[in-house]
């Protein structure tokens, strides 16, 4: 009992220990993968914006402009002012320096169309997001991608506008925000959502679950190796009494010695004391040939008065097996009889 489990619990720790590491490696693997398509989202996204605003290429467009045409970027990082005059009036605007430098366009002609073009045909959340979605499925994404717009009008409030699918919002992962237009009224986000299950390929799970098996593997493996090793180092070591006549005490095996007089069972590992009863057995059965004892011979050897029974003669083998167990020696019974072996011999026995 106490050799299984040791080996069900050197089992669990081989297995625990390939879960292990097949979880932290599943993790670079989806770090690694997870990266990979982040670039390939972000490029796939200023491009399906550039399809979206080229849709608005056919349509006419009556603004002027004064001033640099170029607006370069501050190295100071402080915010810029714009001048607009339109319908409802004349505003300066104060651009923050991230959304100024995130803006796609530099010149601010260019900026200016935007403004122009995404007021007359709003910029729509879906649509963009049907482009994306549909560039990246040329690259096989394994995902779901969100979109969100937001505007800015002349009074400087803001409106979000979301594509359809939401249900992934929550989980999903902020990769890329741009501007439009002169004053940078319009924001583009993009979001994406990737479960590790769907980054990670085939080949990759099937790694994964190599490790864990490699891992259980180790157990049976190492098994087998020491068996291989005793058999061909560890010679079986017989029962010797040495000077029974005086000091009673037996050699089991290379550092296991059965003391009969202290009833003291001894190895490099355990100290075990005897009750008085298994202690005789254990010297019955040591003195006896090929360490064999019928039940007829116990009695005798334990009442010798002539009130023994077969229970309690059960009731001692039990006892005596239970000391054994410490040192891997067993009391197998067969034929009306008992003997007693060393549990390494009956394996090799076995194999053989």
């Amino acid at each position: 009992m106490k050799k299984e489990r040791e080996n069900l619990e050197l089992l669990l720790i081989c297995m625990v220990i390939g879960i292990i590491a097949a979880c932290i490696t599943g993790y670079f693997l989806y770090e690694n993968k997870k990266e990979y398509w982040e670039v390939q989202a972000r490029d796939t996204f200023d491009e399906a914006l550039t399809e979206e605003m080229q849709k608005r290429s056919g349509m006419e467009v009556f603004f002027c402009t004064e001033g640099n045409i170029h607006m370069p970027v501050d190295k100071k990082k402080e915010p810029i002012t714009v001048f607009m005059e339109t319908e409802y009036g004349k505003k300066n605007f104060v651009i923050p320096y991230e959304k100024h430098t995130h803006n796609i366009i530099r010149s601010s002609d260019q900026r200016m169309l935007y403004t122009y073009l995404l007021y007359k045909d709003p910029l729509k959340a879906d649509s963009l997001n049907m482009t994306w979605s549909d560039l990246l499925a040329k690259v096989k994404f394994p995902g779901k991608t969100i979109v969100r717009v937001s505007v800015t009008d002349w009074w400087e409030h803001e409106t979000n506008a979301y594509s359809n699918d939401l249900s992934y919002l929550s989980k999903s992962d902020s990769l890329v925000s741009c501007y439009l237009g002169y004053r940078c009224e319009v924001g583009v986000t993009g979001f994406t959502y990737s479960a590790w299950w769907k980054v990670l390929t085939l080949k990759d799970k099937i790694l994964l679950g190599a490790l864990v098996v490699a891992s259980l593997l180790l157990f049976f493996v190492q098994e087998f190796m020491i068996r291989i090793y005793r058999r061909l180092f560890i010679k079986e070591i017989p029962v010797i009494a040495m000077d029974k006549s005086q000091s009673h005490i037996y050699q089991l095996e290379d550092d296991c010695f059965f003391d009969a007089g202290s009833m003291n069972l001894k190895s490099s590992a355990v100290n075990v004391k005897l009750t008085p009863l298994p202690a005789t057995l254990l010297q019955g059965f040591l003195d006896a040939q090929d360490n064999k004892l019928s039940i007829n011979e116990i009695m005798m050897l334990l009442w010798p008065d002539g009130t023994g029974t077969s229970e309690r003669v059960h009731t001692t083998i039990r006892r005596l097996r239970k000391y054994l167990s410490e040192i891997d020696w067993v009391v197998e019974n067969g034929n009306s009889a008992y003997q007693l072996k060393n549990r390494h011999s009956i394996e090799e026995k076995l194999e053989k």
